[in-house]
């Protein structure tokens, strides 16, 4: 049933936003193999398609769109069969806050779908935004997922965890910082909790993933788009901490590190200096993230239904690290 329902793609018109992320490129991929016809919608300027090539010559085509209006939104979804939406950020900038890109964003690309007739919108969420209420990116990607159900009721909302891969921001970043740095950071070890002045550590508190490899994700995403009405919460086959996900890269370059325990108090003063930076490596709402697992086992349970053999970060880190 599987294969049919790819073969059903094929031929159709597919829009998708946000179509040269790491997520992005890897879904167009794997469409070009299908034989669609690919339109990438970007906010970035650069049009130039460094990592794909479609399977035959226009294939796909890059399109700018810089705002989010009714007339361009119409003339980008017109005629299409299938719109994604994987816009999305990791941190606020002037320019670009988490209602806008999370909210905003997917309102008007979704009501865009709605009117055009497109037949199929997928919504990229993320993992546990309902329980960490702390956090203003899981609202903001919260009330995206209400804002898209209301304009499109037939939609697919995708919530995978961490996701790992050629290009992600997540394994190649603690790459990257064993490069230059003997230490690498567990965040939210120790636990700190005060018992009158007393304050009990709790080494054994570790901050939980259940990554999800992007080709199984975008194997998902093309095997569930037909669907209607659904959403997913998405994650792979093993829960890991920080500490064993270094192990997992640093076994890939033969390379040891010291693991430097950073409780959450000390890491929200950390991320505080940091969020000055261009590009932060780490915001103190990234930190009021980390305070909730990212685990799921309903969401491999999903994962299976339609992916056969899912990949774990151990397997494929050779691979692509």
């Amino acid at each position: 049933s599987k294969k049919k329902m790819n073969e059903k793609i094929s031929g159709k018109k597919v829009v998708v936003f946000g179509g040269k992320g790491f997520i992005g490129s890897h879904l167009v991929n794997l469409l070009c193999k299908n034989s669609c016809q690919v339109d990438i919608i970007t906010r970035s300027d650069n049009k130039k398609l460094d990592f794909f090539l479609g399977s035959e010559p226009g294939q796909v085509s890059v399109k700018k769109i810089d705002k989010f209006s009714e007339n361009q939104l119409d003339s980008l979804v017109k005629n299409a069969d299938i719109v994604f939406n994987l816009i999305g950020i990791l941190y606020e900038k002037k320019k670009k806050t988490f209602s806008d890109v999370h909210v905003n964003i997917p309102r008007e690309i979704a009501s865009a779908a709605k009117r055009n007739g497109v037949r199929n919108f997928i919504h990229l969420s993320a993992l546990n935004i309902e329980k960490s209420i702390t956090s203003l990116y899981s609202n903001s990607k919260l009330l995206g997922e209400e804002v898209v159900r209301e304009k499109f009721p037939n939609c697919v909302i995708l919530r995978p965890s961490v996701v790992f891969g050629k290009r992600d921001s997540f394994t190649n970043f603690f790459l990257s910082m064993s490069n230059f740095s003997p230490f690498l950071p567990i965040i939210g070890t120790p636990e700190i909790k005060k018992k009158g002045l007393i304050p009990i550590l709790n080494f054994a508190k570790k901050v939980r993933f259940q990554p999800i490899y992007v080709g199984d994700l975008v194997s998902f995403m093309i095997n569930t788009c037909l669907l209607k009405k659904k959403i997913f919460d998405l994650s792979g086959p093993t829960v890991q901490s920080f500490d064993e996900i270094f192990d997992i890269i640093l076994n890939c370059k033969k390379r040891k590190r010291l693991y430097l325990p950073i409780p959450f108090f000390l890491a929200r003063i950390l991320a505080l200096f940091m969020e000055i930076m261009p590009k932060p490596l780490l915001t103190r709402d990234q930190v009021r993230l980390l305070e909730y697992d990212n685990v799921s086992s309903k969401g491999f349970e999903n994962l299976k239904q339609f992916v056969k053999n899912p990949s774990s970060l151990k397997t494929i880190a050779e691979t692509y690290l």
